[in-house]
């Protein structure tokens, strides 16, 4: 009983003594929560300083973010105001190509036929003034056809009479166009002064010399040329092999066989392939001189019939490298019959004579492996560099697109007009088809934005932008030793292509 007592004693007791610690923790904290004196001068520090420091970052990342926001600004500030001016220029190119349209310019079917009738015109001039010249030359030259066609008389109202019909049918089909018109009736009238100039000339006058041209013609007949030259070298350049320092009056010495105005033919024989060679240039006096060294000895070796134009554009404007082509194409097509032409880079050098200039069946990219690419064809699309094609082939595409002002892109727009027309591009062996570039001084190229607007409609305008739209002013055509000089004006780019 006792000891109950004490047992119940001492758990009042405990429960007495847990009550008074609660309130008194209670008070405690009343007493904590209203006072205003901080608890802890230690636990006011350390707060003080994590928001010092957190202040500082804070501080650290705005002057960052400034900085960033500087140079962004400078940045790309700069570049969203050229892009601004690149869209306006874009939308000035819209309205050029616009212009450009409605400035009548000829259906390429149309022009082709034109174009054929002035080159045929030209070599007619060409040949008369040669016969009035020299009439021996000209007897020779009507020997390889026909020996006895020499002692008739040749009436050219016969020879032209097709050309004039084929013209009155166009101008027929023309009634509103008042450009297209003049352009016709202008040919029209070259072929009727042609006709009238020539219309009694006689050519049995030299019936005294037909005997011994008759007898001598056989005996100097010549046979054509082998299908693979005996003459070829091979690979005569590798990586290691230097260029060397030679003059223009040089190589003139060297090649005294060389007719005026840069063509040759194999003496021997009559060759199969007649190449006119197309050099685009400007300010590249140095490399065209290495050039010409390298490629004379090559053509000869290859047997080719072939002349070497060099067309330079005037003045410092612009670069043009399309109209200097498309202009050289016409005026060696309206020279002589020639069966390809080569458009050829100036900076490139042939290593390999086995890669022949000779005249294919489908357009031929010859320029394949290039040192300055490793050797690698680096797209499969590129036909720039060293480009061998047809005439017919040139004139279904309409050679050249004029509008690409600046360096690069118009031989990509090449190839996709073939590309769109079903013409094959083929490619000789890479390991034949090497090149090594000159050093120079790297073009900065056109905007790509214009670049890529063009391409992108290439196969849309070959029927009305290229040779048949060449706008240009032959300032002069110069027959020096080793090559023929054409000095073109391109005149100045249209709103938005330069």
């Amino acid at each position: 009983m006792l000891y109950s007592y004490g047992r119940h004693h001492s758990i009042l007791t405990s429960a007495t003594s847990h009550e008074q610690d609660q309130q008194l923790s209670r008070s405690n904290h009343r007493l904590y929560r209203y006072n205003h004196e901080p608890v802890s001068s230690n636990l006011l520090s350390r707060d003080i300083s994590s928001i010092l420091i957190l202040l500082f970052f804070l501080f650290l990342l705005i002057i960052s973010l400034s900085q960033i926001l500087v140079v962004h600004t400078s940045r790309y500030g700069a570049n969203f105001s050229a892009m601004q001016k690149i869209q306006e220029e874009l939308k000035q190119m819209d309205e050029s190509m616009e212009a450009i349209l409605r400035d009548n310019v000829l259906p390429i079917d149309k022009w082709r036929l034109l174009f054929q009738i002035q080159a045929y015109l030209f070599r007619f001039e060409l040949l008369f003034d040669t016969f009035n010249n020299d009439s021996n030359l000209m007897i020779n030259e009507i020997a390889n056809k026909n020996i006895n066609q020499a002692k008739t008389n040749i009436s050219m109202k016969k020879l032209l009479k097709p050309l004039l019909n084929k013209s009155d049918k166009l101008l027929l089909q023309q009634n509103n166009s008042d450009h297209l018109t003049n352009h016709i009736k202008r040919v029209q009238n070259q072929l009727t002064a042609l006709i009238d100039k020539d219309k009694n000339y006689q050519w049995n006058d030299h019936k005294t010399k037909h005997k011994d041209l008759n007898s001598n013609f056989h005996k100097r007949k010549k046979n054509y040329c082998q299908e693979e030259p005996r003459d070829l070298r091979g690979r005569f350049l590798d990586e290691n092999s230097t260029f060397p320092n030679v003059s223009l009056y040089e190589i003139e010495t060297n090649y005294s066989n060389v007719k005026s105005g840069g063509q040759w033919s194999p003496p021997h024989c009559i060759a199969r392939h007649r190449v006119a060679i197309i050099i685009p240039y400007r300010d590249r006096y140095e490399h065209l001189v290495t050039l010409l060294y390298y490629l004379h000895p090559i053509f000869q070796r290859q047997e080719l019939d072939y002349k070497i134009y060099v067309s330079e554009q005037t003045g410092n404007g612009t670069y043009n490298k399309a109209v200097l082509m498309n202009a050289a194409f016409i005026y060696a097509y309206s020279e002589y019959d020639f069966q390809c032409f080569v458009f050829h880079d100036v900076d490139l050098i042939p290593e390999d004579d086995r890669n022949m200039y000779s005249c294919p069946i489908f357009p031929r990219h010859m320029s394949v492996a290039v040192d300055e690419m490793n050797y690698k064809l680096t797209y499969e699309e590129l036909i720039g560099g060293v480009f061998n094609i047809r005439p017919d082939h040139f004139l279904t595409v309409n050679g050249y697109s004029n509008l690409y002002w600046g360096w690069g892109a118009e031989d990509d727009d090449l190839y996709y007009r073939l590309k769109e027309l079903s013409i094959k591009v083929i490619r000789p062996p890479a390991t034949i088809a090497r090149y090594k570039m000159l050093a120079h001084t790297k073009r900065v190229p056109s905007v790509w934005n214009k670049r890529a607007k063009l391409l992108y409609s290439a196969a849309k305008r070959y029927a009305w932008d290229g040779v048949s739209s060449a706008r240009y002013n032959l300032t002069s055509a110069i027959a020096y030793p080793l090559f023929t000089h054409l000095l073109v004006d391109v005149g100045l780019p249209p709103p938005g292509f330069s």
